[in-house]
């Protein structure tokens, strides 16, 4: 058996370092062919892809939802199952697939006989997307930290960008077409578009996504200034939020959102940039994952 182990050194300052090679030795004692991988900046197709040439039977991703992203971008519509060794800040897909505690032994024994299953990813815009993407005041912070943040980030990290958009945001006016029939047009709000129901801080604003079910979440949240984001917030750390007769919710397998101006999104956690217009399109079954 041939097994691949991806890591992110700076992920968990540091930590992702010490599991992976914690793996990796475990998976030599069975004996295993392992070769294990720092990931590298930029397009993981250039560094990745080659590696993929000689067959694994498995590749282990240690780090967090970014690690992660970037290995799944490389093998989503191969049969090439990936594990999520979680060891980053959220974790969020570790925790759908219960791997957010991993050891070398729970690692070893998904590997040679745990569940495989079949998920769907997405595409927004043609970027590849595992869990979600958003407009509104999330994307904002996202991208404040994006510009200042070091290499590694903790949950403080967010306070800062958090603070800052909170006292200068602007709403943007947002329209959202769910195949092909428009659902909602030029309102002010936050759009989050979910694969999964995961989301940062257990908030889970689409908390009804199923990554396996071939299909896109979409949520809307109306607001009205700084006082309705945080009452949002508060329904959705205590899960009522979607009671609210004032929230949008569907699902479906294309999803298109459009805002007035130009307003920044992210993507699994990461800025991409302005938009005024995001295509989402759910690609069914399209990545293997061991859990």
């Amino acid at each position: 058996m041939r097994v691949l182990v991806l890591y992110n050194p700076v992920s968990g300052r540091g930590k992702a370092c010490h599991l992976a090679v914690a793996i990796a030795q475990q998976f030599l004692q069975s004996p295993c062919d392992v070769e294990l991988i720092q990931t590298q900046a930029g397009d993981p197709q250039k560094w990745l892809t080659p590696k993929l040439a000689f067959k694994p039977d498995a590749v282990i991703a240690v780090g967090g939802d970014g690690t992660l992203r970037q290995v799944a971008s490389v093998l989503a519509g191969s049969t090439v199952p990936v594990y999520h060794a979680g060891s980053g800040t959220e974790n969020l897909f570790a925790k759908s697939m219960n791997t957010n505690r991993a050891t070398p032994e729970s690692v070893a024994n998904a590997v040679f006989g745990g569940e495989r299953i079949e998920i769907d990813t997405a595409t927004a815009n043609g970027k590849f997307m595992l869990l979600m993407a958003s407009v509104g005041f999330d994307a904002e912070v996202v991208t404040d930290l994006a510009e200042t943040r070091g290499n590694s980030i903790t949950h403080f990290s967010y306070i800062m960008p958090f603070v800052r958009q909170l006292l200068k945001w602007k709403t943007p006016e947002i329209t959202i077409a769910v195949d092909g029939k428009v659902i909602l047009q030029n309102k002010k709000g936050w759009a989050v578009v979910a694969n999964s129901k995961q989301y940062a801080r257990g908030l889970n604003p689409a908390r009804n996504a199923n990554i396996t079910d071939g299909k896109l979440d979409v949520v809307f949240l109306p607001l009205a200034g700084r006082l309705s984001l945080l009452k949002w917030i508060r329904l959705m750390h205590r899960g009522t939020h979607l009671h609210h007769q004032d929230v949008i919710y569907a699902s479906g397998c294309e999803i298109e959102v459009s805002t007035t101006s130009p307003a920044p999104w992210q993507l699994d956690g990461d800025s991409i940039g302005e938009a005024t217009k995001m295509k989402l399109v759910c690609v069914p079954k399209s990545l293997h994952v061991l859990s």
